[in-house]
């Protein structure tokens, strides 16, 4: 997938989860910039038809809040003829990062050569010299690869016509968090840094409170 790689250059391998979590995303949107989303509209949310509905269903109220806490006053999963419908998607796929680390070789009395050329004689002369000190020396590399899980949260808006007016698709990783926290995670980070205004592509890194657990 295309932002992968864009995600993990802000990735950070912590030692556990129990604190100092910190969290690399990406939030990509689409949005009909020509229509302007009141904050009175009624909202719907409900899952996506085509998605793991027990997963969808458990965060739902997460999304609702979200939104009322970006001040929407009437959002829910009950509305019989809303303005806007919000569908939504949790997703998780675990996947291999493969990147090139150095091998060092330490090794002492490494000759080096030193040479001066007289100003007058025109003469060179040279000293052969050792260094008498450990000293890393990168000899090669090794091909490493690392499995992280990757955690996606996709909604979409339509308008009462069905006609698509928001795609936005939020995306975290990690090592070892669970799939359930990082879901939770999402359904409020991904409203709360959703822009119904202009089109999204950017990464960003979140360090959690450190009493945060991801388990």
């Amino acid at each position: 997938m295309k932002f992968f790689s864009m995600l993990m250059l802000f990735s950070v391998f912590v030692a556990g989860c129990s604190s100092n979590v910190k969290l690399s995303g990406h939030n990509v949107s689409n949005v009909d910039s020509t229509v302007e989303i009141d904050r009175s509209a009624s909202i719907s949310v409900a899952s996506d038809s085509e998605g793991d509905q027990l997963t969808n269903k458990r965060y739902i109220a997460d999304v609702i809040n979200a939104f009322k806490e970006r001040g929407f006053s009437s959002v829910s999963d009950s509305e019989s003829n809303p303005d806007y419908r919000l569908s939504v998607n949790f997703t998780s796929e675990e996947v291999t990062e493969t990147k090139k680390v150095p091998i060092f070789n330490n090794e002492r009395n490494i000759p080096y050569t030193v040479c001066h050329r007289n100003p007058t004689t025109n003469a060179r002369t040279c000293y052969t010299r050792y260094r008498h000190f450990m000293e890393p020396i990168v000899k090669g590399y090794n091909t490493v690869e690392t499995p992280t899980n990757v955690y996606t949260f996709q909604y979409k808006l339509t308008d009462k016509a069905g006609n698509l007016i928001l795609d936005s698709s939020n995306t975290v990783v990690h090592q070892s968090c669970s799939k359930w926290k990082m879901f939770e995670f999402l359904a409020k980070d991904a409203i709360m840094r959703a822009n119904f205004n202009n089109p999204v592509d950017k990464p960003y890194a979140v360090e959690m409170k450190a009493d945060y657990s991801c388990q």
